[in-house]
């Protein structure tokens, strides 16, 4: 619902938009494209805030998995499926980082 309250602010921006250049008002079709422009940023932001918080969170999760199952290997050093169990693990908090470091810096690049 909230996209759909959202794109209607945009149809309205349009509209907008639309009636000052028939009126022939560039400042006001100027304005209007700033607004515009900032409420697509904000919405860019915050997309991205949400995203870099839900990595962070796998993140941490992925780090707690990591610990159990050290401890789980210390307890039974022998035991295969739990070294294969940590390199996977290991695999994933390299692919998070790697999405986390591109989350930042997409936000960090359009926020410049």
């Amino acid at each position: 619902m909230k996209n759909t309250q959202q794109a209607l602010s945009v149809d309205d921006y349009l509209d907008l938009y639309l009636l000052a250049k028939e009126l022939k008002d560039e400042t006001w079709q100027q304005e209007i494209l700033a607004a515009l422009k900032t409420k697509q940023n904000r919405s860019f932001e915050d997309k991205q805030s949400a995203l870099v918080q839900e990595i962070w969170e796998d993140f941490k999760q992925l780090n707690e998995d990591i610990s159990f199952t050290y401890r789980l290997i210390q307890e039974e050093p022998t035991n295969e499926q739990f070294q294969v169990k940590l390199r996977n693990l290991r695999e994933r908090r390299i692919t998070l980082s790697r999405e986390l470091y591109l989350a930042k810096k997409q936000y960090v690049e359009h926020t410049q």
